[in-house]
């Protein structure tokens, strides 16, 4: 595929958790990058910095002056407890600011904006895996702002001059992760995992470098207007993920597991009363299926995934580890 020459890039959330990861590998492929962020640490060195809100769009319209690409990594997510049911938060950032980047952009005649999105805008699906083409029905507050996000990027996209592309990416971890996998992380080192069903259940993860090399890779090559890509590394079993993380934690494999039976009336027990504390969401997204078929993009981008589950969650246990977290022991 005809790559084209890297010219000048505006990674939003570029201190953040992937977006730090893109602007660091773009610097290295020969981009002048910029960031846009409200902080400033993680950053590749060299980059120019534009520290403001995803509010003010005065500040994105100059970040956006004379840049041919944007990659849109800015938003809220890996919030917990009684803040993940902020709705209004999640819109501000996820929906009203994707809407501001993309109206700046195209002010500002940008050719490319990479919108940074996620699987969950899928909700449930019935089928083994899930494709592109399954019909979107996102729940909860995140993953609806997510959805409205993207469909206020094509909305505005659509009527412009640029071209868009939309990344559903599957779970990123990796160094810094502040998600599931770094809690999953945390329980086993702590000793407070217990089995959840038999673990053969199937789940779609992706190490955040490959995450930002999928960006890149769209990014370099001639753009498909307006296409959506599931992005994902191949689907692993809760037990293989829970047994590269204890390799990486010196750790031997739980042995205490729920019953089948005492599962399935926990969860109808937290479905009944409201589930304080989550638990029956959190039981959920361990027992179920989530795998979220990434060969489209595979096939357009010449995609292969190169960071291993095993080296992946080695990086993430050090990167814990030395960053002194109370939960990760050495």
């Amino acid at each position: 595929m005809q790559l084209s020459c890297p010219g000048k890039l505006l990674v939003t959330g570029g201190s953040g958790f992937l977006g730090s990861a893109v602007a660091n590998l773009a610097c290295m492929a020969g981009w002048k990058v910029r960031i846009f962020d409200r902080s400033r640490h993680g950053q590749a060195d060299g980059v120019e910095m534009f520290l403001a809100e995803i509010s003010d769009q005065k500040v994105l319209r100059t970040a956006c002056e004379g840049v041919s690409a944007v990659v849109h990594a800015a938003g809220l997510a890996h919030v917990f407890g009684q803040a993940a049911a902020d709705s209004a938060r999640f819109n501000a950032a996820n929906e009203t600011g994707t809407a501001k980047v993309v109206e700046a952009a195209l002010e500002c005649g940008v050719q490319h904006v990479l919108l940074v999105s996620s699987v969950s805008v899928y909700g449930s699906y019935r089928s083994d895996r899930c494709d592109e083409t399954v019909d979107c029905h996102p729940q909860g507050p995140y993953a609806v702002s997510k959805w409205r996000g993207e469909i206020a990027a094509s909305e505005r996209m659509g009527a412009g001059k640029g071209s868009l592309t939309i990344l559903r990416f599957a779970t990123i971890y990796g160094e810094g992760d502040r998600g599931n996998v770094a809690k999953l992380i945390g329980a086993l080192d702590q000793g407070r995992f217990i089995w959840p069903g038999s673990g053969l259940n199937q789940k779609s993860l992706i190490h955040k470098e490959d995450a930002a090399n999928a960006c890149l890779l769209a990014l370099e090559s001639r753009p498909v207007s307006n296409e959506t890509f599931n992005v994902s590394a191949p689907p692993a079993t809760l037990r293989e993920i829970v047994r590269a993380i204890c390799v990486a934690l010196d750790r031997p494999l739980p042995r205490l597991g729920i019953p089948p039976a005492v599962l399935t009336a926990a969860l109808a027990i937290a479905r009944r009363i409201g589930d304080p504390g989550e638990i029956g969401e959190r039981l959920r997204k361990l027992t179920h299926n989530d795998v979220y078929d990434g060969s489209k993009f595979e096939r357009h981008f010449n995609f292969c995934p190169t960071i291993s589950l095993t080296e992946g969650m080695r990086r993430e246990v050090d990167f814990l580890r030395a960053s002194s977290k109370p939960s990760i022991s050495s």
